[in-house]
C-alpha cells in the first residue's frame, strides 16, 4: 500500500470483528463487510452502503424459523437515525451454544434488517436452507459455510452457518459498487479467497486466486492457486508480483 497498491478486504466479519482482526492495518479504501451486505470505512467506522432484506421476506423467514425450531444466532439491523448497524448475537464456540431469545430480535425486525444468521448442525439446517432457497432465491443471498472450528472444539456432528442477506448483497455485488465509485474496471481487479462465500467474487474479477487450503468448489473457478493461508499465501503472492501489480 505504501508503494501505491490499491488494496482492501472483503470479509464475512462485522465492523467490530474486522477491526479486531486487523488492528494495525490502515486501509485507505472502504472494506466489504458481512459477506457483502455492508461497505464501510474502518477508520471513521462509517457505513457507506447498506443493503437490507425485504420486510415481508423477514416475516416469512422468522415464521419458518419457528416452524423448523431454528432460532437466529445473529440478527443485524440498521438504525437510519443513529446511522449504526447493531449485531444482536447469541453465543457459540467455546462459550457454549445459545441462539437468540425472541426478545433479542422480534422487536428489531421493524428496522432495516441487514442480515439473519443461523447456526446448527447440517442435518437440522439443510431442510430449512432448502425451503428458504426455494421460496426466496430471487430476494435473498444465501451463504452456507461449514464451521470447521467445531471439530477442534470437540462438538459432534457437522456444524454449519446459514447467513441470509439481501439479494443486493454479496462480495461480488459490493465489489462492483466499490470499483465503480473508484473508477476501476472489474477486469483490472485481483481477488483472493478461500471459501464458498468467495466464489462469486473470484468469478467476477479479472483474476481470481484461490488459496491452497480452499474448498474444491472455489479452486474450480479460480484462475490461479496461491499458497495456503498458513503459509502467508496472499502476502507471498503480492511480494512476488508487486512490480506487475503496480
Amino acid at each position: 500500500m505504501d508503494e501505491g497498491l490499491k488494496f482492501t478486504i472483503a470479509t464475512g466479519r462485522d465492523m467490530k470483528k474486522t477491526i479486531k482482526a486487523l488492528p494495525n492495518l490502515n486501509l485507505p479504501y472502504p472494506c466489504i463487510l458481512t459477506n457483502g451486505a455492508l461497505l464501510a470505512d474502518l477508520k471513521s467506522q462509517e457505513f457507506l452502503k447498506i443493503t437490507n432484506i425485504n420486510p415481508e421476506v423477514i416475516d416469512e423467514i422468522l415464521n419458518l424459523s419457528q416452524e423448523f425450531n431454528i432460532p437466529p444466532m445473529v440478527f443485524a439491523v440498521f438504525d437510519p437515525k443513529l446511522k449504526i448497524v447493531t449485531f444482536n448475537k447469541g453465543t457459540w464456540g467455546t462459550k457454549g451454544i445459545k441462539p437468540l431469545e425472541s426478545e433479542r430480535y422480534i422487536p428489531f425486525k421493524e428496522n432495516d434488517v441487514v442480515s439473519i444468521q443461523f447456526h446448527t448442525t447440517k442435518d437440522i439446517l439443510d431442510p430449512f436452507k432448502e425451503t428458504i432457497y426455494k421460496k426466496f432465491k430471487n430476494e435473498t443471498n444465501l451463504i452456507y459455510i461449514e464451521d470447521i472450528a467445531y471439530n477442534a472444539l470437540g462438538y459432534e456432528g457437522d456444524w454449519y452457518w446459514l447467513e441470509i442477506n439481501s439479494h443486493e448483497a454479496g462480495k461480488a455485488q459490493m465489489l462492483r459498487y466499490l470499483t465503480q465509485s473508484l473508477d476501476i474496471k472489474m477486469e483490472d481487479v485481483i481477488a483472493f479467497g478461500d471459501n464458498h462465500n468467495d466464489i462469486g467474487m473470484l468469478k467476477a474479477v479479472g483474476c481470481g486466486i484461490a488459496m491452497e487450503n480452499s474448498t474444491d468448489e472455489l479452486k474450480a473457478v479460480a484462475d490461479e492457486i496461491a499458497l495456503s493461508n498458513s503459509e502467508g499465501g496472499v502476502i507471498k503472492y503480492l511480494k512476488d508480483h508487486i512490480e506487475e501489480l503496480l
